[in-house]
């Protein structure tokens, strides 16, 4: 009877669970048209490069959802559906948006010619909901025109932003900015770059190259670099913590092996492909769970 009655306990708390889900899904965040729904990792949940436009986003705790429709954001919050906020965009488009992991508040960055002055522009923003007043809006001081962020990589627990202009077809440039809104230009060894990130608790940035197949780390305290790839033709799928994700490639461009490395220590080859993958199937996940593996055959 005892059993029975756990058994009968768990199931309900359950069920009460996924109807608590349901009705945040459904009703508090259901958005006023059909919008795809983004995950915490804007590079990985769109695809490089994509633009968010007619899509929504989910702030880590679900409290926040904010939904992209050409030059305007509408963030909506739990319980609040009837009094969103609206960020004035100023007639700029949206290229770029992410909900931090560990916190309500977005990243996002914009471009285009601003409604009343008609100056090309690009732009990096914060925007926390709880504080809609303190909203943050940095310029790219030399951004030519035409050119946009496609890609950011953030240290949560320093507060620098590295991001990736695209200027032209396949040339990019990559800027810095920080806590004291020093936004600087970072010249690096690509302008065709791929991937990039950053560590969360420093400000060590990685990137790679794709047409030479190295994968670079740069030191934002000392302005130093150096090559971290193995000899080979190498791309950054990116960091976990301290874990640094790259794969090797073939000449037809497509995932041969994975590796996980650390700075100072080197990589390690934590799977093969027999058939080759194409990189946009190469996600932190699968490296995780590929990781996963190679350390469990070692202890066999």
């Amino acid at each position: 009877m005892k059993l029975r009655k756990f058994i009968a306990v768990f199931l309900a708390g359950i069920a009460v669970q996924a109807a608590i889900y349901l009705y945040l899904d459904q009703v508090l965040f259901a958005p006023t048209s059909d919008f795809q729904i983004g995950g915490t990792n804007q590079q990985e949940a769109m695809g490089e490069g994509t633009e968010p436009n007619g899509r929504s986003f989910y702030s880590y705790d679900k409290r926040f959802m904010a939904t992209i429709v050409d030059d305007r954001v509408t963030i909506y919050e739990a319980g609040k559906k009837s009094d969103p906020q609206r960020i004035n965009l100023h007639g700029r488009k949206v290229s770029f948006f992410e909900w931090l992991p560990d916190r309500n508040l977005a990243i996002f960055a914009t471009y285009g010619r601003d409604r009343k002055t008609g100056k090309y522009g690009v732009y990096i923003a914060q925007y926390n909901p709880i504080y809609p007043d303190r909203e943050l809006d940095t310029p790219i001081e030399d951004a030519p025109v035409d050119s946009k962020i496609t890609d950011v990589a953030y240290s949560t627990a320093t507060n620098v932003v590295y991001m990736k202009l695209q200027v032209g077809e396949n040339k990019y440039r990559i800027y810095r900015t920080d806590a004291n809104y020093d936004t600087r230009r970072i010249h690096v060894q690509a302008e065709n770059i791929g991937r990039i990130a950053v560590f969360y608790d420093s400000d060590t940035f990685f990137y790679d190259n794709l047409r030479t197949g190295v994968v670079y780390m740069f030191n934002g305290a000392t302005s130093s670099w150096r090559e971290i790839s193995p000899s080979g033709n190498f791309r950054l799928v990116g960091i976990d913590g301290q874990e640094i994700y790259i794969a090797e490639m073939n000449h037809d461009d497509k995932v041969v092996a994975a590796y996980r490395g650390r700075l100072r220590v080197g990589f390690k080859k934590i799977a093969t492909y027999k058939t080759p993958e194409d990189f946009s199937k190469i996600t932190l996940n699968s490296m995780h769970e590929a990781s996963e593996k190679s350390d469990k055959m070692e202890k066999k």
